[in-house]
Order: C-alpha cells, then sequence, then structure tokens
C-alpha cells in the first residue's frame, strides 16, 4: 500500500511538471520544466492610458531550460518602447527603444498536485544600459479538480542612473506587489480565470509611495507543446495617490494593462 502512495506521488508530480506551467500573464505558478526540456515564449505588454495620451510597448524573448526535477532557468531578450503627449510642444512624442537582458531562477520546494500546497522561490536579475533590477518572488499554488489557485508575494529593487545638476546620480525604487490568479479548465484546450494584482512603488527619493489594484480576465489555450494566455488588466481603484488625490493613479501606472504571451515546449 505504501508503495501504491508512493508511485501515486510521483506520478501527480511528473503530470504536473509536464503540464502547462503558465495559466496566468501575471501571476506565476510553482510548476518548472523537467530536465533538458527546453521552451522559447514570447510576451508582450500593451500599457495604455495616462491624463493625455499615452502607450507603452513590452516585448520579450525568452529560452527557458529545466535543469533538474527542481529547478530551470531562463534567460530574456526585453525591449520596450513608449509614445506620449506632450503638453509642452502640444505633439506626440516617440521615445527611443530600450533594450536589456535578464536572467531567471527558479526552485520548486513543494507540487501544487502532490503536496498540500505548491511552492516556488523565483529570483530574476535585469541590466539595462541605465537601469539595475532584481526582482524575488515567492510563489504559491494549489490544484483543485480543474481549478488552480496562485499567490505571488513580490518584491523588486530598481536603480536608474540619471543626472541632476550636471551630475550622476541613481536613484533608487521599491516595487512589491501582491497577486492573486483563479483558473478553471474548461476543457482539454481552454481554460478561463481572473488575476487581481495590487501593484505599490516606493520612490525613495521623494519618499512617495504609488499603490493602485488591478482587476481582470486570463483566457488560455493549449494543446500539445503550444500554449497561449491573453489578459486585459484594467486599474480599478488608485490607492495610495500624490497629494492624496482620488481616483486612478496615472502619475506612476497606467489605466489598461494588456498582455499576450504564447510559448512551444521542445
Amino acid at each position: 500500500m505504501k508503495k501504491i502512495l508512493t508511485a501515486s506521488i510521483l506520478l501527480l508530480s511528473t503530470m504536473s511538471t509536464l503540464a502547462q506551467d503558465r495559466l496566468f500573464n501575471y501571476t506565476y505558478q510553482s510548476i518548472v520544466l523537467n530536465k533538458g526540456v527546453k521552451e522559447l515564449e514570447v510576451s508582450t505588454n500593451v500599457l495604455s492610458g495616462k491624463t493625455n495620451y499615452y502607450r507603452e510597448i513590452q516585448n520579450r524573448v525568452e529560452y527557458e531550460v529545466g535543469l533538474g526535477s527542481k529547478l530551470q532557468t531562463a534567460f530574456y531578450l526585453n525591449s520596450k518602447q513608449k509614445a506620449y503627449f506632450d503638453a509642452v510642444t502640444g505633439e506626440i512624442v516617440m521615445d527611443a527603444t530600450e533594450i536589456s537582458v535578464s536572467n531567471e531562477w527558479k526552485y520548486k520546494f513543494s507540487d501544487p498536485l502532490a503536496n498540500r500546497i505548491g511552492f516556488a522561490g523565483y529570483a530574476e536579475f535585469t541590466v539595462a544600459t541605465d537601469e539595475l533590477e532584481i526582482e524575488l518572488k515567492a510563489i504559491f499554488d494549489k490544484i483543485i479538480g480543474k481549478t488552480t489557485h496562485a499567490v505571488n508575494l513580490t518584491f523588486e529593487p530598481e536603480w536608474k542612473t540619471t543626472t541632476l545638476n550636471g551630475k550622476v546620480v541613481t536613484s533608487t525604487e521599491l516595487k512589491y506587489d501582491f497577486n492573486y490568479a483563479f483558473s478553471y479548465e474548461l476543457n482539454k484546450n481552454w481554460s478561463f480565470g481572473a488575476e487581481i494584482i495590487d501593484r505599490n512603488v516606493y520612490i525613495k527619493n521623494d519618499k512617495i509611495t504609488h499603490s493602485a489594484l488591478f482587476a481582470g480576465p486570463t483566457f488560455g489555450f493549449h494543446m500539445n507543446n503550444f500554449w497561449a494566455n491573453v489578459s486585459v488588466s484594467p486599474q480599478v481603484v488608485g490607492i495610495n495617490n500624490p497629494n492624496n488625490s482620488s481616483g486612478l493613479n496615472v502619475d506612476e501606472f497606467t489605466k489598461m494593462d494588456s498582455r499576450l504571451i504564447f510559448s512551444y515546449t521542445f
């Protein structure tokens, strides 16, 4: 009986590592790739809407590989470009494209199927010409029947190099987010869910914290070695705004956040 139970747990764990590791676009799950399995992932994020016209497009191409039953790593090439209305000139201004690279490490401590709760630790390091970021996540999830629940706690310090009065200075931002996500498996190919994100940014130089709540639906499709997710996440309310103003926080965040991710595993 003990051998049967052990085999069942191992089978469930293997099934979870073979399953799609991303049912959500903003919230991570604890599942990792099996050793030697590789994944190519492409992500496009569109941020839009401030007081005046604003649109930012972020693209990421990721190469991910499983290093063992519990560990995986990934390498990213990132780009972003934004356009906005300049009240001084009365024109739409388009900034130069920004390029950066990232390296991700993820370790699974427990499994969302075989154990009472899934748990993983996540670290991502990003380097740009004028910016350095370290993103740390505690990932919790649980698979119950056709439903998946996930919670992420994120802390991300960010250092930006700029100039002030002709001198080079470094500004520090501390980002900390709380994510909850839910997904329901409609059939063997389709899933539907929702994500709630509490986003917070502390700007050290100004001693100001910006906070806003985002929430919206997530649609997922997976077939064999391919999967794709689409999410729409509008800002619901500005929790902490500059000068204690009411309404949405469009100083630090945007009104709308939409994301498409698709991936192929080989």
